[in-house]
């Protein structure tokens, strides 16, 4: 066939081209194509994204809300309102309130807080252990026990609180009701010392120093003056508007008092031995102003 194809000068020859299975691709070629095109395709994917991490983001350091209105940075608040104690043994103490403070920033401010005794009520703790004693000590009756009279004249009631308070508000938003109305809130805790002015029901003997008594069995005394101790507690806001709102502490006075004025160590004195810390727990509501009345607004 070979011979017969060179002999006839018009036979026809097919192209190289169209018989691909007899053709050998050039060494190297394809590696070398597919290297160039995932290198092309790396830089056009991995520039810009250099290009953008050098670039600055215009909301860098920028604040969370922007033009927002700051209700207590370089603010004066001032309020009024009445509070109840809560944990008393023997008398709960309504107080009319008073507050003044100062808003250094959004979140720090130091103030000074108020209470003073309007009235003291039974409670129904004094009512069951004075219906439990006697009205009088017959013969032979233990002395260690008093007389309904007597355990009433020793027992202890507040006069007056005082409160200076350092108050740190982490936390501030705003919150609504049922989509319709919407204020402004915040939460604060605070500390710093408290002071506590108590006395006794009626006139009595003042409870002297430690290991006074000079011999004499002393069964009650009258727990008598100011005390100084802690003072702890959280509080919230609710702004009605951008300078009123209502202010309500829970607050905690950590002092030494002897609430029913008796002998508690059971040493036949009741003196200043038998003073404990004692907690006492109250609740103030207080509409307070601010001032100025316009706010700050932030960048």
């Amino acid at each position: 066939m070979q011979k017969n194809a060179d002999l006839n000068p018009h036979a026809t020859r097919r192209s190289e081209k169209d018989m691909p299975m007899n053709t050998s691709p050039k060494s190297g070629s394809r590696p070398i194509g597919r290297l160039a095109a995932l290198l092309v395709g790396a830089a056009v994917t991995l520039v810009p994204l250099a290009a953008q991490a050098q670039r600055k983001s215009p909301l860098a350091d920028a604040p969370a809300i922007r033009k927002r209105f700051e209700l207590r940075a370089s603010r004066l608040e001032v309020g009024v309102g009445l509070g109840s104690t809560i944990n008393q043994d023997f008398y709960h103490t309504i107080l009319f309130n008073g507050k003044l403070g100062f808003h250094i920033t959004d979140w720090l401010s130091i103030s000074v807080y108020g209470g003073f005794a309007v009235s003291n009520l039974e409670t129904t703790f004094q009512s069951n252990v004075v219906n439990s004693l006697s009205p009088s000590l017959p013969d032979g009756h233990p002395k260690t026990e008093p007389t309904q009279q007597d355990a009433q004249r020793s027992m202890q009631k507040i006069k007056w609180i005082a409160a200076p308070q350092v108050e740190l508000t982490p936390f501030a938003g705003k919150y609504s009701l049922f989509g319709k109305l919407f204020a402004n809130y915040d939460f604060y805790g605070f500390v710093g010392p408290g002071f506590i002015n108590v006395a006794p029901n009626e006139t009595i003997p003042a409870c002297q120093s430690s290991g006074s008594g000079n011999g004499t069995q002393q069964y009650y005394c009258g727990t008598t003056g100011t005390k100084i101790g802690f003072n702890f507690g959280v509080g919230l806001h609710s702004y009605f508007n951008h300078w009123m709102a209502l202010n309500v502490e829970l607050r905690d006075i950590l002092a030494k008092l002897n609430p029913s004025g008796r002998d508690t160590n059971a040493d036949l004195h009741a003196n200043a031995d038998d003073l404990t810390w004692t907690h006492t727990f109250s609740v103030a509501a207080n509409l307070v102003f601010y001032l100025p009345p316009t706010p700050g607004i932030s960048p």
